[in-house]
Protein backbone atom coordinates (compact mmCIF):
# COMPACT_ATOMS: atom_id res chain seq x y z
CA UNK A 1 0.00 0.00 0.00
CA UNK A 2 1.77 3.22 -1.12
CA UNK A 3 2.84 5.90 1.21
CA UNK A 4 2.58 9.51 0.20
CA UNK A 5 3.71 12.29 2.63
CA UNK A 6 0.91 15.26 2.53
CA UNK A 7 2.80 17.74 0.58
CA UNK A 8 4.04 15.46 -2.12
CA UNK A 9 -0.05 14.60 -2.07
CA UNK A 10 -1.92 18.13 -2.22
CA UNK A 11 1.23 19.00 -4.87
CA UNK A 12 0.10 16.02 -7.40
CA UNK A 13 -3.68 16.99 -6.96
CA UNK A 14 -2.84 20.96 -7.57
CA UNK A 15 -1.16 19.88 -10.39
CA UNK A 16 -3.82 17.24 -11.87
CA UNK A 17 -6.55 19.79 -11.57
CA UNK A 18 -4.57 23.12 -12.81
CA UNK A 19 -3.55 20.22 -15.89
CA UNK A 20 -7.80 20.51 -16.46
CA UNK A 21 -7.67 23.81 -17.52
CA UNK A 22 -9.29 25.48 -13.80
CA UNK A 23 -8.27 28.36 -12.31
CA UNK A 24 -5.12 28.06 -10.28
CA UNK A 25 -7.23 29.36 -7.26
CA UNK A 26 -9.96 26.98 -7.34
CA UNK A 27 -7.56 24.22 -8.06
CA UNK A 28 -5.40 24.82 -5.04
CA UNK A 29 -9.10 25.11 -2.64
CA UNK A 30 -10.14 21.72 -3.68
CA UNK A 31 -6.75 19.68 -3.89
CA UNK A 32 -6.68 21.37 -0.06
CA UNK A 33 -9.35 19.92 0.82
CA UNK A 34 -9.40 16.23 -0.16
CA UNK A 35 -5.85 16.16 1.37
CA UNK A 36 -7.12 17.85 4.38
CA UNK A 37 -9.73 15.01 4.58
CA UNK A 38 -6.78 12.27 4.39
CA UNK A 39 -4.81 13.81 7.12
CA UNK A 40 -8.10 14.12 9.16
CA UNK A 41 -8.36 10.30 8.87
CA UNK A 42 -11.35 10.95 6.52
CA UNK A 43 -10.18 8.86 3.44
CA UNK A 44 -13.59 8.57 2.60
CA UNK A 45 -13.17 11.90 1.34
CA UNK A 46 -9.95 11.80 0.32
CA UNK A 47 -8.14 11.20 -2.68
CA UNK A 48 -10.15 8.10 -4.58
CA UNK A 49 -12.05 11.14 -5.79
CA UNK A 50 -9.60 12.67 -7.55
CA UNK A 51 -10.17 11.01 -10.87
CA UNK A 52 -13.51 11.93 -10.95
CA UNK A 53 -12.84 15.20 -10.12
CA UNK A 54 -10.77 15.89 -12.59
CA UNK A 55 -12.09 13.89 -15.38
CA UNK A 56 -15.12 16.26 -14.99
CA UNK A 57 -13.20 19.61 -14.54
CA UNK A 58 -11.14 18.77 -18.28
CA UNK A 59 -15.10 17.60 -19.77
CA UNK A 60 -16.99 21.20 -18.12
CA UNK A 61 -15.88 23.68 -15.16
CA UNK A 62 -18.46 26.17 -14.46
CA UNK A 63 -16.69 29.04 -12.37
CA UNK A 64 -18.64 30.72 -9.49
CA UNK A 65 -18.40 34.15 -11.39
CA UNK A 66 -20.72 32.68 -13.42
CA UNK A 67 -23.56 31.48 -10.78
CA UNK A 68 -26.99 33.52 -9.82
CA UNK A 69 -28.14 35.00 -6.99
CA UNK A 70 -31.31 34.39 -6.99
CA UNK A 71 -32.14 36.10 -3.74
CA UNK A 72 -30.31 38.39 -1.42
CA UNK A 73 -31.12 40.23 1.71
CA UNK A 74 -29.13 41.70 5.05
CA UNK A 75 -29.26 38.06 6.73
CA UNK A 76 -29.00 35.49 3.47
CA UNK A 77 -28.44 34.80 -0.03
CA UNK A 78 -29.78 31.82 -2.38
CA UNK A 79 -27.34 30.69 -5.42
CA UNK A 80 -28.16 28.65 -8.10
CA UNK A 81 -24.83 27.35 -8.77
CA UNK A 82 -25.10 26.43 -12.42
CA UNK A 83 -22.79 23.39 -12.11
CA UNK A 84 -20.57 25.24 -10.15
CA UNK A 85 -17.93 22.82 -8.40
CA UNK A 86 -19.11 22.29 -4.77
CA UNK A 87 -15.92 22.85 -2.81
CA UNK A 88 -15.43 26.22 -4.02
CA UNK A 89 -18.66 27.23 -4.13
CA UNK A 90 -19.00 26.41 0.13
CA UNK A 91 -15.85 28.32 0.31
CA UNK A 92 -17.19 30.98 -1.33
CA UNK A 93 -20.54 30.46 0.80
CA UNK A 94 -18.09 30.84 3.84
CA UNK A 95 -16.91 34.42 3.21
CA UNK A 96 -20.70 35.55 1.93
CA UNK A 97 -22.13 34.16 5.39
CA UNK A 98 -19.78 35.80 7.64
CA UNK A 99 -19.67 38.84 6.26
CA UNK A 100 -23.64 39.16 6.48
CA UNK A 101 -23.11 37.86 10.27
CA UNK A 102 -20.79 40.56 10.98
CA UNK A 103 -23.67 42.90 9.41
CA UNK A 104 -27.06 41.16 11.05
CA UNK A 105 -25.62 38.95 13.54
CA UNK A 106 -26.89 36.16 11.35
CA UNK A 107 -25.84 34.76 7.77
CA UNK A 108 -27.39 32.02 5.80
CA UNK A 109 -26.27 31.41 2.76
CA UNK A 110 -28.27 28.50 0.19
CA UNK A 111 -26.69 26.37 -2.34
CA UNK A 112 -28.07 25.02 -5.10
CA UNK A 113 -27.14 23.43 -8.40
CA UNK A 114 -23.59 22.77 -7.57
CA UNK A 115 -21.15 19.55 -7.48
CA UNK A 116 -19.84 17.07 -4.75
CA UNK A 117 -19.03 19.73 -2.01
CA UNK A 118 -17.22 16.38 -0.31
CA UNK A 119 -16.47 16.81 3.71
CA UNK A 120 -18.65 18.78 5.52
CA UNK A 121 -16.50 18.88 8.52
CA UNK A 122 -13.69 21.04 6.70
CA UNK A 123 -16.46 24.10 6.68
CA UNK A 124 -17.77 25.21 9.58
CA UNK A 125 -13.90 25.24 11.51
CA UNK A 126 -13.42 28.10 8.80
CA UNK A 127 -16.24 30.30 10.22
CA UNK A 128 -15.38 29.40 13.79
CA UNK A 129 -11.62 30.57 13.28
CA UNK A 130 -13.29 33.88 12.70
CA UNK A 131 -15.00 34.06 16.04
CA UNK A 132 -18.45 32.61 15.09
CA UNK A 133 -20.45 29.50 15.32
CA UNK A 134 -21.10 27.74 11.73
CA UNK A 135 -23.36 24.91 10.71
CA UNK A 136 -24.03 23.18 7.28
CA UNK A 137 -26.24 21.26 6.14
CA UNK A 138 -26.89 19.12 3.03
CA UNK A 139 -29.36 17.35 1.54
CA UNK A 140 -27.35 15.98 -1.48
CA UNK A 141 -25.64 12.32 -2.80
CA UNK A 142 -27.38 9.50 -4.23
CA UNK A 143 -30.11 7.59 -2.38
CA UNK A 144 -29.05 5.92 0.33
CA UNK A 145 -30.43 6.41 4.41
CA UNK A 146 -33.41 3.80 4.88
CA UNK A 147 -36.13 4.73 6.79
CA UNK A 148 -36.95 3.20 10.27
CA UNK A 149 -38.39 -0.20 9.98
CA UNK A 150 -37.31 -0.49 6.15
CA UNK A 151 -34.41 -1.38 3.83
CA UNK A 152 -35.67 0.88 0.44
CA UNK A 153 -33.58 3.52 0.23
CA UNK A 154 -35.36 6.54 0.53
CA UNK A 155 -33.21 9.67 1.87
CA UNK A 156 -29.39 10.99 1.31
CA UNK A 157 -26.75 10.78 3.80
CA UNK A 158 -28.31 13.57 5.13
CA UNK A 159 -24.82 15.26 7.01
CA UNK A 160 -24.99 18.06 9.14
CA UNK A 161 -21.56 19.52 10.30
CA UNK A 162 -21.14 22.20 13.42
CA UNK A 163 -18.49 24.17 15.09
CA UNK A 164 -17.45 26.91 17.88
CA UNK A 165 -14.32 28.25 18.86
CA UNK A 166 -12.58 27.55 21.80
CA UNK A 167 -10.09 28.91 24.26
CA UNK A 168 -7.46 25.97 24.47
CA UNK A 169 -7.03 24.83 20.62
CA UNK A 170 -8.53 24.66 17.49
CA UNK A 171 -12.81 24.69 17.16
CA UNK A 172 -14.96 22.39 18.08
CA UNK A 173 -15.87 20.31 15.61
CA UNK A 174 -18.59 17.78 14.65
CA UNK A 175 -19.52 16.47 11.20
CA UNK A 176 -21.66 13.36 10.93
CA UNK A 177 -24.63 11.80 8.63
CA UNK A 178 -28.06 10.91 9.82
CA UNK A 179 -26.74 7.36 8.85
CA UNK A 180 -24.82 4.81 11.40
CA UNK A 181 -22.22 5.04 8.56
CA UNK A 182 -21.07 7.36 5.38
CA UNK A 183 -21.05 5.76 2.17
CA UNK A 184 -17.86 6.67 1.12
CA UNK A 185 -16.81 4.63 4.07
CA UNK A 186 -18.48 1.38 2.48
CA UNK A 187 -16.21 2.41 -0.50
CA UNK A 188 -13.43 2.30 1.49
CA UNK A 189 -14.24 -1.07 2.88
CA UNK A 190 -14.47 -2.23 -1.07
CA UNK A 191 -11.13 -0.52 -2.22
CA UNK A 192 -9.40 -2.24 0.43
CA UNK A 193 -11.56 -5.96 0.42
CA UNK A 194 -12.44 -5.30 3.53
CA UNK A 195 -15.51 -6.63 5.17
CA UNK A 196 -18.04 -3.85 6.87
CA UNK A 197 -19.20 -4.63 10.65
CA UNK A 198 -22.42 -5.67 11.21
CA UNK A 199 -25.04 -3.16 12.13
CA UNK A 200 -24.18 -0.52 8.94
CA UNK A 201 -26.07 -2.23 6.48
CA UNK A 202 -29.59 -4.50 6.00
CA UNK A 203 -31.11 -6.48 3.29
CA UNK A 204 -34.90 -6.93 2.56
CA UNK A 205 -35.20 -9.72 5.26
CA UNK A 206 -33.59 -7.22 8.08
CA UNK A 207 -30.64 -9.18 7.96
CA UNK A 208 -26.83 -7.45 8.59
CA UNK A 209 -24.81 -7.36 5.27
CA UNK A 210 -21.09 -7.17 5.26
CA UNK A 211 -19.88 -7.68 2.00
CA UNK A 212 -19.40 -3.87 0.86
CA UNK A 213 -20.08 -5.40 -2.70
CA UNK A 214 -23.54 -6.26 -2.28
CA UNK A 215 -24.08 -2.56 -0.93
CA UNK A 216 -22.89 -1.71 -3.87
CA UNK A 217 -24.56 -3.98 -6.70
CA UNK A 218 -27.91 -4.33 -5.01
CA UNK A 219 -29.48 -1.17 -4.58
CA UNK A 220 -33.21 -2.36 -4.40
CA UNK A 221 -32.11 -4.94 -1.86
CA UNK A 222 -29.65 -3.42 0.73
CA UNK A 223 -30.03 -0.14 2.79
CA UNK A 224 -28.08 1.93 5.26
CA UNK A 225 -29.39 2.31 8.50
CA UNK A 226 -30.06 5.42 10.20
CA UNK A 227 -28.23 6.33 13.20
CA UNK A 228 -29.36 4.84 16.06
CA UNK A 229 -29.69 1.36 13.94
CA UNK A 230 -31.99 -1.25 14.69
CA UNK A 231 -33.08 -0.34 17.64
CA UNK A 232 -33.61 3.36 18.06
CA UNK A 233 -32.87 4.40 14.58
CA UNK A 234 -36.29 6.14 14.29
CA UNK A 235 -33.94 9.21 15.74
CA UNK A 236 -31.27 9.22 12.64
CA UNK A 237 -34.31 8.72 10.29
CA UNK A 238 -36.12 11.50 12.10
CA UNK A 239 -32.85 14.07 11.74
CA UNK A 240 -32.90 13.16 8.42
CA UNK A 241 -36.26 14.08 7.53
CA UNK A 242 -35.69 17.39 9.38
CA UNK A 243 -32.44 17.80 7.59
CA UNK A 244 -34.40 17.59 4.06
CA UNK A 245 -37.11 20.12 5.63
CA UNK A 246 -34.66 22.80 6.51
CA UNK A 247 -32.01 22.36 3.18
CA UNK A 248 -34.28 21.28 -0.08
CA UNK A 249 -36.93 24.46 0.33
CA UNK A 250 -34.91 26.88 1.88
CA UNK A 251 -32.10 26.09 -1.01
CA UNK A 252 -34.09 26.11 -3.16
CA UNK A 253 -33.04 23.16 -4.34
CA UNK A 254 -36.21 20.58 -3.38
CA UNK A 255 -36.32 18.23 -1.09
CA UNK A 256 -35.65 14.39 -2.36
CA UNK A 257 -38.33 12.31 -3.76
CA UNK A 258 -39.35 9.64 -6.26
CA UNK A 259 -36.32 8.11 -8.06
CA UNK A 260 -33.68 10.62 -6.24
CA UNK A 261 -35.38 13.52 -8.28
CA UNK A 262 -34.54 17.16 -6.48
CA UNK A 263 -32.12 17.63 -3.73
CA UNK A 264 -28.60 18.16 -3.92
CA UNK A 265 -28.60 21.52 -1.78
CA UNK A 266 -26.16 23.05 0.65
CA UNK A 267 -27.22 25.50 3.47
CA UNK A 268 -24.59 27.45 5.40
CA UNK A 269 -24.62 29.43 8.83
CA UNK A 270 -22.65 31.90 10.56
CA UNK A 271 -23.58 33.44 13.49
CA UNK A 272 -22.31 36.28 15.14
CA UNK A 273 -21.26 35.45 19.11
CA UNK A 274 -20.25 38.84 20.03
CA UNK A 275 -23.89 40.17 18.99
CA UNK A 276 -24.90 37.99 22.09
CA UNK A 277 -21.83 37.73 24.47
CA UNK A 278 -17.97 38.45 24.44
CA UNK A 279 -16.22 35.97 22.69
CA UNK A 280 -13.82 35.60 25.28
CA UNK A 281 -16.95 35.09 27.79
CA UNK A 282 -18.23 32.32 24.90
CA UNK A 283 -15.05 30.77 24.62
CA UNK A 284 -14.58 30.49 28.72
CA UNK A 285 -17.73 29.01 28.87
CA UNK A 286 -17.80 26.46 26.15
CA UNK A 287 -13.97 25.26 27.28
CA UNK A 288 -15.14 24.89 30.87
CA UNK A 289 -18.12 22.97 29.71
CA UNK A 290 -15.57 20.67 27.63
CA UNK A 291 -12.96 20.59 30.24
CA UNK A 292 -16.00 18.98 33.00
CA UNK A 293 -16.87 16.85 30.38
CA UNK A 294 -13.80 15.35 28.67
CA UNK A 295 -12.69 14.84 32.92
CA UNK A 296 -15.03 11.81 32.77
CA UNK A 297 -13.01 8.35 33.39
CA UNK A 298 -12.65 6.54 30.21
CA UNK A 299 -14.13 2.98 30.11
CA UNK A 300 -11.98 -0.38 29.93
CA UNK A 301 -10.36 0.46 26.12
CA UNK A 302 -10.51 3.84 25.49
CA UNK A 303 -7.79 5.77 25.54
CA UNK A 304 -9.76 9.09 26.81
CA UNK A 305 -13.28 11.13 26.62
CA UNK A 306 -12.84 13.21 23.61
CA UNK A 307 -14.36 16.81 22.70
CA UNK A 308 -15.61 16.62 19.17
CA UNK A 309 -13.28 17.35 16.35
CA UNK A 310 -9.77 16.27 19.23
CA UNK A 311 -9.81 12.38 17.49
CA UNK A 312 -9.18 14.20 13.81
CA UNK A 313 -6.67 16.60 15.59
CA UNK A 314 -4.26 13.73 16.91
CA UNK A 315 -4.81 12.11 13.61
CA UNK A 316 -3.72 14.91 11.91
CA UNK A 317 -0.65 15.45 13.87
CA UNK A 318 0.09 11.90 13.27
CA UNK A 319 -0.06 11.95 9.49
CA UNK A 320 1.27 14.34 9.10
CA UNK A 321 4.60 12.86 10.28
CA UNK A 322 3.99 9.88 8.89
CA UNK A 323 2.41 10.17 5.53
CA UNK A 324 -1.00 9.01 3.90
CA UNK A 325 -1.47 5.48 3.34
CA UNK A 326 -3.50 5.03 -0.33
CA UNK A 327 -4.93 1.63 -1.48
CA UNK A 328 -3.04 0.35 -4.10
CA UNK A 329 -6.43 0.59 -6.35
CA UNK A 330 -6.62 4.34 -5.80
CA UNK A 331 -2.77 5.28 -6.07
CA UNK A 332 -3.42 3.52 -9.91
CA UNK A 333 -6.29 5.07 -10.77
CA UNK A 334 -4.65 8.64 -9.99
CA UNK A 335 -1.94 7.22 -12.22
CA UNK A 336 -4.02 6.61 -15.31
CA UNK A 337 -5.74 10.28 -14.97
CA UNK A 338 -2.30 11.72 -14.24
CA UNK A 339 -1.19 9.52 -17.94
CA UNK A 340 -4.28 11.19 -19.27
CA UNK A 341 -3.60 14.87 -18.29
CA UNK A 342 0.65 14.38 -18.50
CA UNK A 343 1.16 15.11 -15.32
CA UNK A 344 3.97 13.23 -13.80
CA UNK A 345 3.51 11.12 -10.66
CA UNK A 346 5.87 11.42 -7.42
CA UNK A 347 7.11 8.23 -6.05
CA UNK A 348 5.31 7.30 -3.01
Amino acid sequence: MPVIQHDALNDLCYRLFTATGIPEADARTVADHVVESHLNGHDSHGTWLVPGYARAMQKSYVRWEDTETVRDTPTLRVVNGKGANGIVACNRAIDIAVEKARQSTFGFVGLNGVTHICRLGDYPPRIAEQGMIGMVWLNGGGLFLSPFGSADRRLRPEPIAFSAPRQNGPPFMLDMTMTVVAGGKIIQKNLRDEAMPEGWVIDQEGQPVTDPKRYLEEPDNTGVLPLGGMQFGHKGYGLGMMVEMLVGPLSHAGCTKQDGKDGGGVMVLAINIEDFIGLDDYESEVEQMAEWVCSARPLPGFKKVYAPGEIEQETKARLLVDGIDLPQKVWDDIGEVAGELDVAMPSP
